[in-house]
């Protein structure tokens, strides 16, 4: 039990920071995104969004693959999306920085 609340307070750290959270709603649709596609929901520069990307790599959230000079992220752990979903944040489409 002690393991899972662990976890469980681990992936809400995760969760709060709102350019992560931006990153894995975006992602919960299920496609694969380059980090411009992903910076359309904050008002974030493409190093800090490929920072946090960077991050939730090493946490084995999200991977990613190089097709040509572009970079590709996807979601690894489909987990976080039923949390997302129970939250109410899916969204399958980044129009704007108010959509989420």
């Amino acid at each position: 039990m002690k393991q899972k609340i662990t976890e469980m307070s681990n992936i809400f750290k995760i969760l709060s920071n709102e350019v992560r959270l931006c990153i894995l709603v975006n992602l919960c649709g299920g496609e694969e995104k380059r980090v411009t596609e992903l910076q359309c929901c904050s008002n974030s520069s493409q190093s800090f969004v490929s920072q946090q990307l960077s991050k939730l790599r090493d946490l084995g959230i999200v991977s990613s693959y190089k097709k040509g000079v572009e970079t590709y992220y996807y979601l690894k752990d489909k987990n976080i999306c039923d949390i997302i979903k129970k939250l109410g944040l899916v969204n399958n489409k980044c129009n704007n920085k108010e959509e989420i």
